[in-house]
């Protein structure tokens, strides 16, 4: 079980596609007592916790005491981790010569003009300059720590994902990506289903992903085969009040908590999580769209693929000089519709969808077909 606690209810950016710039913050200025964190840890040792990461929505550099609460994990015996944003220096040195075991630095680009899209209120290149403090520091004390840089791929900042890989490995750094999604989870459901809290900020922040939440996607991951989500069940959530939340994916804590951490056991937290009505109805919604799957599998197969194909149809159309339809941007050029396909011709054609079927590796040649068989040029689905 891993545990993510944000143990301040603020973040020195407003960035669009999180919940910190899109969304009304019911914790802001609030932070986590270092009493209540030492009984949380304690807990959490007893209870089997391997690893506690001082994050969730928020920015952990924000605390001038963050040293301190690494420290308090490590001396517990369980990996530890940060993820920032790193416009703050403040508090960044103490932070990394605690030792933590992970370090990740989340940005988006690698010049100001691209950077500043996604990182809104943010400067590349203090950034850029924090890094080179961080490889300097690690060095003096011979640091074991894992720096990590994580860049969010957007529409249009992929021709800069290239500098920054090299800029990250030459200072030591591990370089990973993933493509941004639209968080938080009730945003996503509001594009789903279109409620009018959807603002026009929003719909500009979904222009430039290459995943936005829109019926083709939607249709995508509703048909991924059925599973448990990981986020609910392998994760704990903790706001800086100590309370235990539904998942990371929720940004309304007060209502979406299921008790107090320190107050009630794993076990039973963890069954409010499936019994409490709001959760459960919560997780109904979510299921039901396949946001699960959305929010753990943007970086796999048939939603790469679907990433991919929206990256090309993108930059094709910018090209040209064409305006871009944002919400047919993901769609294959020849894609059957559901009312369309032709499921016997598409079983008949392709033989080998026919026997995974009768093994119960899917449910129809449909699930085949938008999962696999539309981005493979598969013939017969019409």
């Amino acid at each position: 079980m891993h545990m993510f606690i944000d143990i301040v209810g603020a973040c020195n950016l407003s960035c669009p596609s999180c919940p910190m710039g899109n969304s009304e913050n019911n914790n802001f200025k609030k932070s986590m007592p270092m009493e209540m964190f030492n009984e949380i840890v304690k807990k959490a040792k007893s209870e089997g916790v391997s690893s506690i990461h001082l994050y969730n929505w928020t920015e952990p550099l924000v605390h001038p005491r963050i040293g301190e609460f690494i420290e308090i994990i490590n001396s517990a015996g369980i990996s530890s981790g940060i993820s920032t944003n790193l416009n703050i220096s403040k508090n960044m040195e103490q932070a990394l010569k605690a030792e933590p075991s992970f370090f990740r630095i989340s940005l988006s680009g690698f010049y100001q003009e691209t950077y500043e899209l996604g990182h809104v209120g943010g400067n590349i290149e203090v950034v850029k300059e924090n890094m080179l403090k961080l490889h300097e520091i690690k060095k003096q004390y011979n640091l074991n720590t894992l720096i990590e840089v994580y860049y969010h791929r957007y529409l249009d900042n992929l021709e800069e994902e290239a500098l920054m890989r090299e800029f990250s490995e030459r200072l030591g750094f591990t370089f990973s990506t993933g493509y941004s999604v639209m968080m938080p989870l009730e945003k996503t459901l509001a594009i789903i289903e279109r409620d009018s809290s959807v603002t026009d900020a929003d719909r500009e922040t979904l222009k430039r992903l290459a995943l936005p939440p829109y019926d083709d996607l939607v249709n995508l991951v509703k048909h991924y085969p059925k599973h448990a989500c990981s986020l609910k069940d392998n994760m704990l959530v903790l706001d800086c009040n100590g309370n235990t939340v539904l998942c990371c994916s929720v940004f309304n804590q007060s209502e979406y908590s299921v008790g107090k951490y320190l107050e009630l056991p794993l076990e039973q937290l963890s069954g409010l999580k499936s019994t409490q009505a709001n959760c459960a109805d919560m997780c109904n919604r979510c299921t039901k769209n396949g946001l699960h799957s959305y929010a753990t599998g943007a970086n796999q197969g048939p939603m790469e693929r679907h990433a991919i194909n929206r990256i090309i149809n993108f930059q094709r159309l910018n090209v040209l000089g064409l305006p871009i339809d944002s919400e047919e941007l993901g769609r294959q050029e020849n894609e059957v519709s559901a009312e369309n396909f032709n499921e016997l011709q598409y079983l008949q054609c392709n033989h080998d969808v026919n026997a995974a079927i009768a093994k119960g590796v899917f449910s129809s040649g449909y699930q085949h077909y938008i999962l696999y068989g539309r981005f493979e040029n598969r013939t017969g689905a019409s």
